[in-house]
């Protein structure tokens, strides 16, 4: 190619809104997934994942909510939310409550993908690659032309 230099650019992960009510978690669980390539916007809140939501475009959101039924509920509830804005964005809920338990009303919440916790982060991270398309051509360099 004449006047070009061919450029080698990796796709990144993707985009991963995170909504965890527990800040220790939330940040390790953003500083892992920001190495692993994903860019992560972080939420305490429903309330702060909604003002997100409304003002970026995710590739999948990534529920976390704490131990016991009411974490369960509200997760589930933004999950519906969510659900209704958008029915191709992924939804990941991880809980420690049994997943027996909690399929039924995970699954007619719109949760795409319901996983247990505690969960290893390199776990995580292949269920997410698996979830959003960008992830699936991570290592297949893309060819751009740089004009000189």
């Amino acid at each position: 190619m004449r006047g070009t230099t061919a450029a080698l650019l990796l796709c990144m992960h993707g985009k991963i809104l995170l909504l965890d009510s527990k800040p220790p978690v939330r940040g390790a669980t953003a500083r892992h997934l920001t190495a692993a390539g994903f860019t992560v916007l972080t939420a305490r809140t429903d309330g702060q994942a909604r003002s997100l939501l409304d003002t970026h475009l995710f590739d999948a959101v990534l529920i976390d909510h704490p131990f016991g039924r009411p974490g369960m509920e509200e997760g589930l509830r933004f999950a519906r939310d969510v659900r209704l804005q958008d029915s191709h964005l992924p939804i990941l809920l991880m809980t420690a409550l049994p997943l027996d338990e909690v399929r039924h009303s995970a699954w007619a919440s719109g949760i795409t993908k319901l996983l247990p916790k505690p969960q290893l982060m390199p776990v995580l991270i292949l269920h997410l690659s698996a979830l959003i398309p960008a992830a699936a051509n991570e290592n297949q360099p893309q060819p751009i032309p740089l004009v000189r």
